[in-house]
Parts: structure tokens; sequence; C-alpha cells
């Protein structure tokens, strides 16, 4: 499946002003829901942190902990990245020129490709940490039972 929030279509060139404002106003909420489900995956990595760390777990432990640190940091650089690619459409709308226009719509499409580059990344790790988490939680409960 692949994750694209820009329409096929020549929609970068010709969308309004105003519809580009909106479409960033909507990466600018998603940053900060990414920040919401960042903070979570951090309290459940800490709350299996020591089961994490068992033999068996640590380098999986080490990679998903590598992954997270990293979609940390691109969500971070990409809210910042936003929050100024909204400012600059907010110039264009009331004072537009045509080369800025231009330098724009360019720089919307790379936003917009980092960003779809960024969900990949969120989402990969997301899935490999909740399939660990979920394998050392069935262990968990496993032992508990055995030791009943």
């Amino acid at each position: 499946m692949e994750f694209r929030t820009r329409p096929k279509s020549n929609y970068l060139l010709n969308a309004e002003w105003q519809e580009l404002h909106v479409l960033t106003t909507h990466w600018q909420s998603d940053m900060i829901f990414f920040e919401d489900e960042l903070r979570f995956i951090d309290v459940l990595f800490d709350k299996y942190f020591s089961a994490l760390i068992e033999k068996e777990n640590i380098e999986k432990t080490k990679a998903i902990a590598g992954k997270l640190s990293n979609v940390k940091a691109s969500r971070g650089s990409l809210a910042i990245r936003i929050e100024k690619h909204l400012h600059h459409i907010e110039e264009l709308m009331i004072n537009p020129f045509p080369q800025d226009a231009s330098e724009f719509r360019t720089e919307h499409a790379a936003l917009e490709d980092d960003l779809t580059m960024f969900v990949k990344s969120f989402r990969e790790m997301k899935r490999e940490l909740f399939e660990l988490t979920e394998r050392i939680a069935r262990t968990e409960k496993a032992k508990h039972l055995i030791s009943n």
C-alpha cells in the first residue's frame, strides 16, 4: 500500500493558496498526532523495557530503539519545516510574487514527499515495536500461568 497525500494530477500546480493552506494545516495537525503517538510509544517501551532487554530480545530492541529515535528526530524537523511552510503560504496569500509561488510549490512538493517517507518509517517502526511487545506480553502471560 502506498501512502500518498497528493492527488495524481496537476493538483499542486493548479491548487489555490487557500487549498494548500488547508492541506498544510492538516499536516501540522498530523505532526501533533504523531507527537502524541510517540509519547505513548515511549510509555510502552518503558513499561516493557526489562523484558525488551532480555537476551533473546536485545538485538531487536536495539534496532527498534534506533528507529524510534530516528522517527522522533524526523517528526521534530518536519514539524518545524511545516510551521515555516505555513508562514510562507500565509505571506503569499497576502502578497503573491510569481517567483515565490514557483519556489513555494517546489518546497510544498518536497515537504509532502518527506512527510510521506516519515509516515512510512513511522508505521514500520510502530509495527515492529508492537509485534515485539505482543510477543513479550504473550510470553509473560504464559510464564504467569505456569507459575500459578
